[in-house]
C-alpha cells in the first residue's frame, strides 16, 4: 500500500539546530539512550459508510498521548497522522503540560482503506484497522506503548452511542508495533532502514441481517429459477412457451449477476453470491439443453406423453439437487 507524504519525517526538524550539529559529530558507535515510552489510546465516537465495493470506512476518534516532559520541541498533537488514510482531517489538537508528561488530545476525522474480504458476504465479518505513527520522529525519539488507564479500563473503547448500520461491533484491541521503511529519507546519520513506532486500531465487526441482505440480493436468482421448473412442467408439444420462459429466466439470472456486481468489489475469490449465480446460471443451461433433447426425441422415437412426463420428473429432480446443493453452500459459509 502506498504511503503518504512523508515530506516532514527528516529529524533534524524536531530537534533543535544545537541538538542536530551533536548527533551529526557524535563519536561512531556511540548509542543513543532509548526514548522513554509515550503512552496511546483512542476513543471512537463514528464508525459509518462501511463500503465494501470501494473497500474502505469513515471513522471519527479521539486520540491521547502522555509523553516524557523531555520529548523536544515537537508537539505530538500536530505529528501524529493516520497512515492508511485515504482522506483524513484534523479536527481538534491540543497538548498541555502536566506533572505526568506533556498531555496530548487529537480528534481525527478520517475515509480509511480497508482490504475487506467479502467471500463469505453477506455472512462477513471484518477487523477494521487504524494505523497512527509519528510524522517526525522514528523509533530513536519516540516509543509508544499502549495505555493503561485507571480502573482497569482498556486503551481502545467506543461510544455507548454507537451504532453502525447494519453491523455489530465485537473486540476492541490497540496494539504496538514496528514499522520499517526501506529507505533512510536522506538522514545522514540513518544507516539502515527507518523504522517507526505503529499505533494499531482493531475494530471486529459482524453483519447484521444476513440473510435478509441475501434473499434481497439474490431474489432475481431464485424466481428465475421457479420460472424455469414451472417451464418444464409444460406438455412438451408446448415448446413456444417452454423456451421462452427458460430464456426469460436465464436473462433474469445474468442481470441479477449485473446487480450484484455493483455492489461488491470485484475480486479473483469466488464468494457465496458468486458460487450461488454461477450454479444457477449452469443449471439453467443444462435444464435447457435436457429440455431440447427431450422435444427432439417427442418428435422422433418416443410419444409425447411420456416425453412429458420425464420433463417433469428431471424438473422436479433439478430444483431439488439446486435448492440442496445452495443451502449447504450458505450453511458453509454462515457456520
Amino acid at each position: 500500500m502506498p504511503r503518504v507524504d512523508r515530506s516532514p519525517r527528516p529529524w533534524s526538524r524536531s530537534l533543535p539546530a544545537t541538538a542536530c550539529l551533536a548527533c551529526l559529530f557524535a563519536a561512531p558507535g556511540a548509542a543513543a539512550d532509548p526514548p522513554a515510552p509515550t503512552k496511546i489510546g483512542a476513543f471512537v465516537t463514528s464508525l459509518s459508510d462501511i463500503s465494501e465495493s470501494q473497500r474502505r470506512f469513515d471513522i471519527t476518534f479521539w486520540v491521547w498521548l502522555l509523553s516524557p516532559a523531555d520529548i523536544g520541541a515537537v508537539d505530538p498533537a500536530k505529528t501524529l497522522e493516520i497512515t492508511n488514510a485515504a482522506t483524513a482531517e484534523r479536527q481538534y489538537a491540543v497538548t498541555t503540560a502536566t506533572p505526568g508528561g506533556r498531555y496530548s488530545q487529537i480528534k481525527f476525522r478520517a475515509s480509511v482503506r480497508a482490504p475487506l474480504d467479502v467471500t463469505r458476504f453477506p455472512f462477513d465479518r471484518h477487523t477494521l484497522e487504524v494505523h497512527l505513527e509519528d510524522a517526525e520522529r522514528d523509533l530513536r525519539q519516540l516509543e509508544l506503548v499502549p495505555d493503561a488507564p485507571p480502573g482497569g479500563r482498556a486503551p481502545l473503547a467506543v461510544s455507548q452511542d454507537l451504532d453502525p448500520p447494519d453491523w455489530t461491533i465485537g473486540r476492541l484491541e490497540l496494539t504496538v508495533e514496528r514499522h520499517v521503511e526501506p529507505t533512510t529519507f536522506g538522514d545522514p546519520t540513518q544507516t539502515g532502514d527507518s523504522s517507526y513506532a505503529r499505533a494499531v486500531l482493531h475494530i471486529d465487526i459482524a453483519r447484521r441481517h444476513s440473510l435478509r441482505i441475501l434473499l434481497t440480493l439474490l431474489l432475481g436468482t431464485f424466481m428465475s429459477a421457479v420460472v424455469a421448473f414451472f417451464a418444464v412442467l409444460l406438455p412438451i408439444q408446448q415448446s413456444p412457451p417452454r423456451y421462452t420462459l427458460l430464456s426469460s429466466a436465464l436473462f433474469v439470472c445474468i442481470a441479477n449477476r449485473l446487480l450484484v456486481d455493483t455492489r461488491l468489489p470485484g475480486g479473483s475469490t469466488l464468494g457465496l453470491l458468486d458460487q450461488m449465480q454461477l450454479l444457477t446460471i449452469v443449471g439453467l443451461l443444462l435444464l435447457t439443453g435436457a429440455s431440447l433433447l427431450l422435444t427432439n426425441l417427442a418428435e422422433k422415437s418416443i410419444p409425447p406423453a411420456r416425453a412429458t412426463r420425464i420433463s417433469q420428473r428431471l424438473g422436479f429432480a433439478w430444483i431439488a439437487a439446486l435448492v440442496a446443493i445452495e443451502v449447504v453452500l450458505v450453511l458453509v459459509h454462515r457456520a
